[in-house]
């Protein structure tokens, strides 16, 4: 049985097509529990009308997406758990193809695939490198990890129950990068298994406003996940002091960037170039100094060159509120 935990909060115009790519999943198995985060919309309705039986929704006063994670991770009965944002949309097969991998994989305590974005109205997102192009890690994914996170969120992640709990759930201390945290402590506990870039698993829905872009522009919001990530001793001690040092100076700065890169598509330039400066300065690398020189073009010549620097006031567009005219129709259990 898999269980899907959605966290929701304001997502009136998102999660009636969200709630119906879950019920319209190949793989026949799951339950899918919304956990509304003191949603001020029609979120809870529009999630309690769903017709499919196998849909509950939880309603609580707004304390986070952590804890409406941690409160779904709680009911879970099954063995197997997906956290799926609310505003995203799985490709029917996902679930199919992650159980499978984590039937070909059992030392794994998560199977993920690929993804796509898409924008506020459901097109896709500009300029996306072709899925045959992303390259993933799988098996021991602890050090890339830390690196970097290199998942989306968890709605193309399939992880083992006993796993996520082991691991102690999403930390409800932090406001951004509380994925990543996880991500890091999950991958203590064993293999992640990658199963493959095509199809997708995930439409991820890249939201112009959303709570942790609007975070991710601070440096000092970044702080908290990456002191987390870094005093964890069972991460320590998988190195030796002198790659310990180095790693500590990587993580902070692919942290710094990417406050960087999102003060970019805010076209906070100052900040932005200030910030990417001082990353060059103390760890320069090829890839950042070509996205530099890119960025400074698409300032200048006021269009983006790189997708994931696209300039977030294009993509000021959505669906009417609570649309109903869905891409598939839910199918009653």
């Amino acid at each position: 049985m898999i269980t899907l935990v959605v966290p929701a909060f304001n997502l009136e115009k998102y999660i009636v097509n969200c709630l119906a790519a879950v019920c319209n999943q190949t793989y026949r198995e799951w339950r899918c529990i919304v956990v509304d985060d003191g949603s001020t919309d029609l979120t809870v309705k529009l999630s309690m009308d769903c017709p499919d039986s196998r849909v509950q929704v939880i309603t609580q006063s707004n304390k986070g997406v952590s804890a409406a994670r941690n409160i779904g991770l709680a009911q879970v009965a099954g063995g197997l758990v997906m956290f799926l944002d609310g505003d995203d949309v799985l490709h029917p097969a996902a679930l199919t193809r992650l159980q499978d991998g984590l039937v070909a994989n059992p030392q794994a305590v998560a199977a993920f695939g690929s993804f796509r974005k898409i924008l506020s109205d459901g097109s896709p997102y500009p300029g996306e490198k072709p899925l045959h192009r992303v390259k993933f890690p799988t098996g021991d994914v602890l050090d890339p990890m830390i690196r970097g996170n290199f998942l989306a969120n968890g709605g193309h992640v399939l992880i083992r129950t006993e796993a996520a709990r082991r691991a102690g759930g999403f930390d409800e201390r932090l406001r951004l990068s509380e994925d990543w945290e996880f991500w890091c402590r999950l991958a203590l506990q064993g293999s992640f298994a990658y199963i493959g870039s095509k199809p997708e698993c995930l439409q991820l829905r890249v939201a112009p406003t959303s709570v942790s872009g609007g975070l991710a522009q601070d440096w000092e919001a970044h702080q908290p996940a990456i002191e987390m990530v870094l005093a964890n001793p069972a991460i320590r001690a998988r190195y030796n002091p002198a790659d310990w040092k180095q790693l500590e100076a990587e993580v902070r700065a692919t942290h710094l960037w990417e406050a960087a890169r999102v003060n970019f598509t805010l076209r906070r330039f100052q900040f932005a170039r200030r910030m990417m400066l001082e990353v060059l300065l103390r760890r320069p690398r090829a890839k950042r100094v070509a996205q530099f020189l890119l960025a400074e073009l698409s300032r200048t010549f006021n269009r983006p060159f790189l997708s994931r620097y696209r300039f977030r006031d294009l993509d000021v567009r959505g669906p009417s509120v609570g649309a109903r005219r869905l891409e598939e129709r839910p199918k009653k259990s």
